[in-house]
């Protein structure tokens, strides 16, 4: 929920930590850290994984304004309940106190480090696959929307959003908008539509995967019918993904898959649903990619749909079946499952690394 109050683009931006959701020098640097500073955050499973990896060779302090946080998942070495723009005004008024009588240490090195660990431990984005790989899109998005620092992403669960959350930038506060977890469904669409309403001058790009955008499509006829423009990248590989990717460890691929001949759709290719023809039935705006050279004149295209029409525009990109996205149970022991980058530049020429 915090991500972009620290800008993707800012030297002091060392990664994110976690199972999924999750950078690979952000977990190498909280695993060489000493001491980790949390403030208003859970101490969550999906992001600690077992506490002992978790907490082995490092102090914690924990700040949260509910005292029933603190210690429930771990006891920290130190708890503090204070609302969080409270403690961090006194942090930072001590530390510049600190800095003025020259008791505050110098951390160069050590962020040095982690910047080194950001520029070398890096996952591949640049696939020229046909059909394309998830990470070519972002790649792609990242080329069109970093430019103006200003786009808010919008995405509920499933394997979409946790690829999305390990290769797209944030720049500002409460433009990461992951509307709920491990539950509901399809709140894209509706979630997408509330951010247009609330903020109208926001530039919002919805992330969803096919059935999280199946779930609720039928809310795009509100985006028409009040007329509120906003840009839904579907990756579509007609699969439940983060279900299919998890039956993997019980050697199963059960009733997850969402291909069939579509009889009214031979231009689908087998994909199942006509995602075009359903947007367009309720009003809006669609585009189909299936080459990764299309993809970026696709969101250009799209974004100026937008400003003609004033309804939501949709870009499907056609997907390879199966990627499975890098995910583990500890933070010390994350499969990676696709090739990694050898060469920021040339595998991974969008990476955070390259920003700041």
């Amino acid at each position: 929920m915090g991500w972009g109050t620290i800008p993707d683009n800012h030297p002091l931006m060392v990664g994110m930590v976690g199972l999924q959701t999750a950078h690979r020098y952000g977990n190498a640097n909280l695993l060489a850290s000493d001491f980790v500073l949390g403030i208003g955050n859970r101490w969550a499973n999906r992001h600690t994984g077992t506490t002992d990896v978790y907490t082995k060779g490092r102090k914690f302090v924990h700040v949260d304004i509910e005292p029933t946080q603190i210690g429930r998942v771990f006891m920290p070495d130190y708890g503090i309940v204070s609302d969080a723009g409270a403690a961090l005004e006194l942090f930072v008024q001590v530390a510049r106190q600190w800095k003025a009588v020259g008791k505050l240490k110098d951390r160069a090195d050590w962020l040095e480090q982690c910047r080194e660990r950001k520029r070398t431990m890096l996952r591949k984005t640049d696939f020229d696959n046909v059909p394309i790989k998830p990470q070519r899109v972002y790649q792609e998005m990242n080329t069109l929307f970093d430019a103006g620092r200003d786009t808010c992403y919008v995405s509920t669960i499933g394997l979409s959003q946790i690829a999305a959350a390990q290769f797209l930038h944030v720049f500002k506060p409460r433009h990461w908008i992951n509307c709920g977890q491990a539950g509901p469904l399809g709140w894209t669409v509706p979630a997408a539509l509330g951010v247009c309403v609330a903020d109208p001058k926001r530039k919002v790009v919805a992330i969803s995967g096919d059935y999280d955008f199946q779930f609720m499509i039928e809310e795009l006829a509100v985006g028409a019918q009040f007329r509120l423009p906003y840009l839904h990248v579907l990756v579509n590989n007609s699969y439940l993904g983060l279900i299919r990717q998890s039956q993997r460890g019980f050697n199963m691929d059960y009733c997850v898959q969402l291909a069939f001949e579509n009889v009214n759709a031979p231009e689908v290719e087998g994909y199942g649903v006509d995602h075009v023809a359903v947007v367009e039935g309720l009003g809006c705006k669609a585009l189909r990619v299936s080459k990764p050279e299309g993809i970026r004149p696709a969101l250009v295209q799209a974004q100026e749909l937008m400003q003609t029409y004033r309804v939501p525009v949709v870009v499907e990109v056609i997907l390879e079946r199966v990627t499975n996205i890098s995910m583990g149970t500890e933070i010390n022991n994350i499969t990676e499952f696709e090739e990694l980058a050898k060469e920021a530049l040339a595998d991974a020429p969008t990476a955070i690394a390259l920003l700041d």
